[in-house]
């Protein structure tokens, strides 16, 4: 099987050393699962979209390969839901939360899995665990806790 991730600087690991991101841990943690991270930091959505075409052009037809992403399509899709802004002094986190319902309720009517990131994180810092290395991006810790998220899912697949 295999798992590829489209995304921006949290699919790819932003602030920790490489091997540390939720991507690179679910890969080392299940066996005959070959994970893929196209992450990039600042990835707009628009950079996304390029980047799944972009490797579409040579994707063979694969049954047993799942897309990852941060936002909603069809097909054998996985969502990942955003993660919290930390300190949220703009109100940016209210948007977030209006999203991540929005994904979720469409995930929900195609029958698509979601990984709950915001949720994860959220609970981890409403009990005092330092799960953000700035406003934005996770962690160790926070990426470490995205991955158990992540393979409760994947494992299932």
């Amino acid at each position: 099987m295999e798992i590829i991730c489209f995304g921006d600087s949290i699919t790819r690991g932003y602030d920790v050393p490489y091997g540390r991101g939720w991507v690179e841990i679910c890969d080392a943690s299940i066996e005959g699962v070959n994970f893929t991270n196209y992450g990039e930091d600042g990835c707009s959505v628009q950079g996304m979209i390029y980047n799944i075409e972009n490797w579409a052009v040579t994707a063979v037809s694969d049954p047993t390969r799942y897309i990852f992403l941060m936002c909603g399509t069809k097909g054998m899709v996985i969502i990942g839901l955003e993660t919290q802004i930390d300190s949220d002094m703009d109100g940016l986190d209210l948007v977030v939360l209006e999203v991540n319902k929005q994904l979720k309720a469409y995930a929900e009517a195609r029958n698509i899995k979601v990984i709950d990131f915001y949720t994860t994180l959220f609970e981890a810092d409403q009990i005092g665990q330092i799960v953000f290395a700035g406003e934005v991006h996770p962690n160790e810790r926070g990426y470490r806790l995205m991955a158990y998220k992540a393979l409760e899912v994947f494992t299932r697949l």
